[in-house]
């Protein structure tokens, strides 16, 4: 998901909130906004995995 060439191959695995254009390609992928992608970042952690959980949960 990264476009940064100098995080490592487990880095680019996680989610990042910085920089925004990051945060909005997280959101884009993740179909949320900024606001409920800090909420479950600061809630479940960066893995995306977890992330992605959480926001179905929330959407139940």
């Amino acid at each position: 998901m990264s476009e940064d060439s100098n995080k490592s191959g487990a880095e680019q695995l996680l989610i990042h909130l910085e920089p925004e254009w990051e945060r909005r390609n997280w959101c884009n992928w993740l179909s949320c906004s900024e606001a409920e992608l800090e909420h479950a970042v600061t809630y479940v952690g960066h893995d995306p995995d977890n992330v992605r959980r959480f926001l179905r949960q929330a959407r139940i």
